[in-house]
């Protein structure tokens, strides 16, 4: 059975911690929503929901969050981007405390319609390569990270008239540029190709043995190469990436099944239901049994 979804609507609003505008007023009605998110507390999260004609666009500058998206959690982590498509499902499992990020949804409209005014050719490329990235989740870039710092800057700084309509154009056509490169960068260097698939098994299944060791073998890396490259790709060492996964499978298992704690605590690994404890209030402001009773979190970043 489909679990029920929803269409959010977003008011736009312009505070410190929370900012939402619309370029639409710009002249560029492909993105109705620029988001930059910088939370002191940790804020409510949305059903599963879609984005109808849309894709989201998510950078994640600080913070450790999890999307749910095609049956699948995604770990989010700063340096990372992740896209859903229009008509997919998901959501954000947790807003936390300390997190910065920049999000944007794009609007592909009509496919005979141009893309900020592109010649017809140009469109259908741009449109066909945002449609057919090669990964979902990868790592983001410093040029996307200053389209988005630009066109927040021409937002506040530029007055109305042409050359903010051009400028704030030229960026945003820099963002969707530097989203297609990095996708496609990410997912052509073979150390990357063969990290990510290690990275997916951790998450699908974080009680298997992960150890050092292991890894060094089946990337055929060393020790310092290994946590170099990892840290790249997921802003965290193995270890406590691994851990990432842990806790947030055993919040998983918390909510959906009757297992006990310590039962949780040895299915994930962890060495004593105190040892999992530990970990679990330090990330997450709240004991495993509080968390299973429904009490509200204190959420913190790994």
């Amino acid at each position: 059975m489909l679990k029920p979804y929803s269409t959010p609507l977003f008011d736009h609003i312009d505070t410190p911690e929370r900012r939402v505008l619309t370029l639409e007023r710009d002249g560029i009605p492909c993105v109705p929503v620029l988001g930059y998110s910088h939370y002191s507390s940790c804020r409510p999260t949305l059903s599963e929901h879609i984005h109808p004609g849309c894709m989201e666009l998510s950078f994640c500058l600080r913070g450790s969050l999890v999307f749910e998206c095609g049956g699948k959690d995604h770990h989010l982590l700063p340096g990372n981007v992740f896209i859903t498509q229009p008509e997919e499902r998901h959501h954000l499992s947790y807003n936390p405390k300390g997190l910065v990020m920049y999000w944007l949804f794009f609007r592909f409209g009509p496919p005979r319609r141009p893309i900020l005014h592109l010649p017809l050719e140009e469109s259908v490329f741009l449109r066909e390569a945002l449609r057919t990235l090669p990964n979902r989740l990868f790592k983001g870039s410093e040029p996307l990270r200053l389209a988005f710092q630009e066109l927040f800057r021409l937002y506040d700084e530029s007055s109305m008239g042409p050359f903010r309509s051009l400028a704030m154009r030229t960026a945003v056509l820099n963002l969707l540029l530097a989203v297609v490169k990095a996708a496609k960068n990410d997912a052509a260097l073979p150390t990357n190709r063969r990290l990510s698939g290690i990275i997916g098994e951790m998450q699908q299944h974080p009680e298997h043995d992960y150890s050092i060791e292991r890894l060094t073998r089946m990337t055929a890396l060393s020790e310092s190469r290994l946590n170099a490259h990892f840290k790249r790709l997921t802003g965290l060492p193995p270890y406590t990436f691994l851990l990432a996964c842990r806790l947030h499978a055993a919040q998983r298992r918390l909510r959906e099944s009757n297992a006990t704690v310590t039962a949780i605590a040895e299915s994930l690994g962890f060495f004593s239901p105190q040892h999992f404890a530990g970990h679990f209030k330090r990330a997450f402001g709240i004991t495993p049994t509080d968390w299973r009773k429904g009490r509200p979190p204190i959420i913190r970043t790994f």
